[in-house]
């Protein structure tokens, strides 16, 4: 029955009753009077009081229906037409009797695997005719599923397309947040593989029961979906084997390039598991996707390696925006403790030689190395920080020292040519061996028959590799990469360039490519045996990659720097050059050995750290006094350099801020700043466990007057330590938003005053009671650093 307030008609439908309602409208079902039959009307409510706009809107509507209209696959609910009545649009579907996918999962959860995957192909048969037209859906979902006489059918087929231009004014995204891919929700970027990965979920849901990721609003899901991993299938479902994980987990891997390629090509994998092909004439593809997903599974269920998967996808996920990307960035490298210290470390060394002076914040060697070139180094010292001191120590220890001096001999490279962008040849040439690396960890048993067949057979290294394992290094490398959601530039110069006269490079993605693979070729050649035929095959690579200007007496000085700069930074790695064979063969060859006599220790010359950089403790390890006072005082001389010069002044405030979390072994910390809108301080950027969602639910103090510590320290301008917020005299003094929001037992507030009015607030915490003490040079030392911001703010207010 039709309720009064509901409509009798749409233009010449006559409307029978309401079968739903949703976010874009209301679903009736409807007669056609002229053709006397039944159909769904879908109204669509585009929430728009001008009527230039909505009269826009209503326009590009009816235009994208009748590219839908296209459509005609038995998959699809067919849209028959598209008009307007009074203003309101509407869309006129084929009437299907049936039920919705989700109220299907209401009654039936999870379903049986064979079910599930059988409605996940016919929805991909569909969603792959749409994409051969050039139409994708964005908002696959069970309610856009629809159940009858034992199909599936998918509707609402490419109307999201539509509403996009709407919820680009009025909401950031179109679609139900629990199937978005990552790529739309960061970059707003839809494509034919969100589709595919929107799919994937649904299967996730109906293997599982439940959404691959739940969150207590939009946004968290929203979140959740970019930043965290997936469960496996397995660990919610027991029927589920570890082949069908693997085809889940590839449709919703969070890189676009590492999904199914197309969803013809998912429907296929999916199809091959209800019907598997005889023994023997498996599709060398889908093989090689095997070895990649199971490798990827190998290292998800190694103990040590969710830290560096959380690690790496972190640094390389770190925001786009220029106003948050660095504090991003900064804030995921200052989680690992050993990292930041290898870091900076590595910055204060000769490697980056041409900068003088100490780093000692992250933050400042962003602004001084730029973002991308300390992105690059965070994630080859996780991932080297992580590989190195295991079982198979010695091979692994020279493989990653063969992958760092390639990374050397890079940037050297393209440093004779007197061509910038060194460091990003450093990091393609370091990464050109990522699958040959991660084999010789995570595959010991099978790198070492590789190695074998290469010796006893002579075979080279892409025919051993695929031989063994069903997929060369290089694609198994390229595929971690992608799941490590490395940039496409870098992917492509894991390529090889298998050209017998190496052309001209046509772009920077080439040349890049070009120098890595040089780079990998040149170091193989080091570390072959035969120190006689050396000579030789360094001539023939420089005749091979003429084009790039390298001639045999570069590519002689090219070794030799890169050696030096090996030698030297070994030390970073624990190795002596005596403890290996890598650093001995070059030694020999560069005519090193005086140099290897010299240092005759695991701290070569050249490795040590500058004079002014305090020293650094082991993870984990309590810092002393002195310890504390040292990097305090490191940071303020650091400040110091950067307010002489032209500043920006969010990056000195960054460095105060990191300076605070690394001396004094704060729990977190915050920097608030004044919010005239909100009449309140509010937390800008912070470092240290739990720092994001307490910035996303809003960490803010307020500015009118009240009887607790906080108003207290910014009315007065007082410094104020409280050693637990529990305590007798000072439970009352608390505020009950912050105890709601931050789990804190003891805090330190240092408000920042400009003509006796608080502009700002740092803030730092320990969650353990009694946790912060002080004695008088550190105290100083913190007020120093808080004047150096409130000089900071006013040079640049």
């Amino acid at each position: 029955m039709l309720r009064h307030t509901e409509p009798a008609r749409l233009g010449r439908f006559r409307i029978l009753e309401r079968l739903g309602r949703g976010a874009q409208g209301e679903v009736y079902l409807a007669e056609d009077t002229r053709l006397t039959r039944r159909v769904a009307i879908k109204t669509i409510r585009l929430n728009s009081r001008d009527p230039a706009d909505q009269s826009r809107r209503v326009f590009a509507l009816l235009e994208e229906a009748r590219i839908v209209s296209q459509l005609a696959h038995p998959g699809i609910v067919t849209l028959f037409d598209a008009g307007e009545d009074a203003g309101v649009p509407y869309l006129v579907f084929e009437y299907v009797e049936g039920c919705t996918l989700a109220a299907r999962l209401r009654e039936v959860k999870p379903l049986e695997p064979v079910e599930a995957i059988e409605i996940a192909i016919q929805v991909l048969k569909a969603i792959g005719y749409a994409h051969a037209k050039g139409v994708v859906h964005r908002d696959i979902k069970p309610g856009n599923i629809m159940l009858a006489a034992g199909a599936a059918r998918v509707m609402d087929f490419g109307i999201a397309k539509v509403l996009a231009a709407r919820a680009a004014a009025d909401d950031p995204f179109t679609g139900t947040p629990a199937y978005l891919a990552p790529e739309y929700i960061a970059e707003g970027k839809y494509t034919a593989a969100s589709d595919v990965f929107a799919v994937g979920m649904l299967l996730y849901e109906m293997l599982t029961g439940r959404p691959a990721i739940l969150g207590e609003s939009a946004f968290e899901s929203l979140h959740r979906q970019v930043t965290e991993s997936f469960a496996l299938p397995s660990s919610l479902a027991a029927d589920i084997d570890e082949r069908l994980d693997s085809l889940v987990m590839q449709a919703i891997a969070k890189a676009p390039q590492a999904r199914f390629p197309t969803a013809a090509a998912m429907e296929n994998a999916l199809y091959l598991y209800l019907n598997p092909e005889p023994a023997g004439i498996a599709d060398e593809g889908g093989e090689k996707q095997a070895t990649l997903q199971f490798l990827l599974r190998r290292m998800r269920h190694k103990s040590d390696f969710p830290a560096l998967t959380s690690m790496i996808g972190a640094v390389n996920r770190a925001a786009n925006s220029e106003t948050e990307r660095v504090s991003e960035l900064a804030g995921s490298i200052l989680k690992d403790f050993a990292l930041t210290s290898k870091l900076l470390k590595l910055v204060n060394a000769a490697f980056y030689g041409q900068f003088s002076g100490t780093i000692s914040t992250v933050s400042r060697a962003v602004v001084i190395l730029g973002f991308e070139n300390v992105r690059q180094v965070a994630v080859t010292l996780a991932l080297f920080e992580h590989l190195q001191n295991k079982s198979q120590a010695a091979q692994l220890r020279e493989e990653i020292l063969a992958s760092y001096f390639a990374g050397l001999l890079g940037r050297e490279l393209v440093s004779q040519a007197g061509i910038r962008d060194g460091e990003e040849a450093f990091i393609c040439a370091l990464f050109h061996s990522l699958g040959k690396l991660v084999t010789a960890y995570y595959l010991h048993e099978e790198f070492q028959e590789i190695c074998r067949l290469q010796r006893a057979q002579g075979l080279d290294e892409g025919r051993a590799s695929a031989q063994v394992l069903g997929i060369t290094f290089e694609d198994l490398g390229i595929g971690v990469g992608a799941a490590w959601h490395f940039p496409d530039r870098l992917l492509h110069s894991m390529r090889r360039v298998t050209d017998a006269k190496v052309k001209r490079p046509a772009s920077t993605d080439e040349h890049l490519q070009m120098v890595a693979d040089l780079a990998a070729e040149l170091c193989a050649c080091l570390r072959a045996p035969d120190a006689e035929r050396r000579a030789g095959r360094i001539a023939t690579l420089a005749s091979r990659y003429e084009s790039l200007g390298i001639a045999p007496p570069l590519l002689d000085a090219v070794v030799r720097n890169a050696a030096t700069e090996l030698t030297r930074d070994a030390a970073m790695f624990g190795v002596s050059p005596a403890g290996s064979e890598l650093l001995a063969g070059l030694s020999q060859a560069c005519r090193l050995a005086e140099r290897e006599d010299a240092a005759g220790s695991d701290a070569p010359p050249g490795a040590e750290r500058p004079a002014d950089t305090p020293p650094e403790p082991a993870a984990g390890a309590a810092r002393g006094s002195a310890e504390r006072s040292a990097i305090l005082n490191a940071g303020i001389q650091d400040i110091t350099n950067s307010l002489v010069g032209d500043y920006e002044l969010n990056d000195i405030l960054r460095m105060i801020l990191e300076t605070m979390y690394r001396g004094v072994g704060f729990t977190r910390v915050l920097l608030c700043v004044r919010d005239p809108s909100s009449n309140a301080l509010k937390a800008r950027f912070g470092f240290g466990a739990d720092v994001d969602r307490i910035l996303r639910q809003g960490f803010q103090v307020p500015l009118a007057p009240a009887r607790d510590a906080f108003h207290a320290a910014i009315s007065n301008g007082a410094d104020i330590f409280i050693e637990n917020v529990d305590g007798d005299r000072i439970r009352e003094h608390i505020p009950q938003w912050y105890r709601k929001l931050v789990p804190a037992r003891s805090l330190a507030l240092f408000p920042l005053m400009i003509k006796g009015k608080p502009v700002g607030l740092f803030y730092g915490d320990c969650d353990q009671a009694g946790a912060l003490g002080f004695d008088p040079p550190e105290l100083n030392l913190l007020k120093t650093l808080r004047n150096q911001a409130v000089l900071a703010m006013r040079q640049k207010p």
